[in-house]
């Protein structure tokens, strides 16, 4: 379901973006189980507004970011190849928006969402600021991971020998996914989230080589 409130939970991670790349506007949202479709945050109203409407429509870049697991670029909205959504790439560019660029925010196998980007001008971004964005997304998947996990407690009734087995695949996944040991741990605990299972069960799962993260 998504949330009808003004998304400004968290403008300085948005905000972020915008003070590193040359970009106007940023959003930052969900896009589906385990999480609520909403925003978590923008820059601004009209931010905001263009990220609702891709999630009104239920179409657009974020989506097709989060379904392909990779960058969607769109140095230039007046281009005439057209993508897959011309309904909601006219309504960008109705906004006197000439580029737009989304970007996945995924940990191992989780999907969280997108960020999206608005430019002005086209050809807004260069090769090395799309490499940047892209890092910023990854960096912006755990932040917005913590926070929907903040109250989550999955240390109740957990013996001695569950939490080695957690310290063990915590250590598996660190060496798959080149990581330190606190996002290791962030990455089984939001995997369990997302299959309903325990972080035991999960763990046990690394430990025994039926879930890997490498790739």
């Amino acid at each position: 379901m998504r949330s009808s409130s003004p998304a400004h939970r968290a403008p300085r991670l948005c905000r972020a973006f915008t003070s590193a790349l040359p970009v106007e506007h940023a959003a930052i949202s969900t896009l589906g189980d385990p999480f609520e479709v909403e925003t978590v945050c923008s820059t601004d109203r009209l931010a905001a507004r263009l990220d609702e409407l891709q999630l009104d429509y239920g179409e657009g870049p974020c989506w097709q970011a989060r379904a392909t697991r990779t960058a969607v670029l769109l140095p230039d909205l007046q281009s005439p190849l057209a993508p897959a959504w011309p309904v909601v790439q006219a309504a960008i560019a109705s906004h006197e928006i000439r580029a737009a660029y989304a970007f996945p925010m995924t940990i191992g196998t989780l999907a969280i969402g997108a960020v999206d980007l608005y430019a002005a001008a086209p050809d807004a971004l260069s090769q090395t600021d799309v490499a940047t964005a892209s890092a910023m997304a990854d960096a912006a998947a755990i932040t917005v991971l913590r926070h929907a996990m903040a109250h989550r407690d999955d240390s109740a009734g957990e013996n001695p020998s569950s939490r080695r087995i957690v310290h063990q695949a915590t250590g598996m996944v660190m060496a798959q996914m080149h990581i330190p040991p606190a996002d290791a741990l962030l990455v089984i605990r939001a995997h369990a989230f997302a299959a309903g299972l325990s972080v035991h069960e999960v763990a046990t799962d690394i430990v025994e080589r039926r879930l890997d993260f490498s790739a």
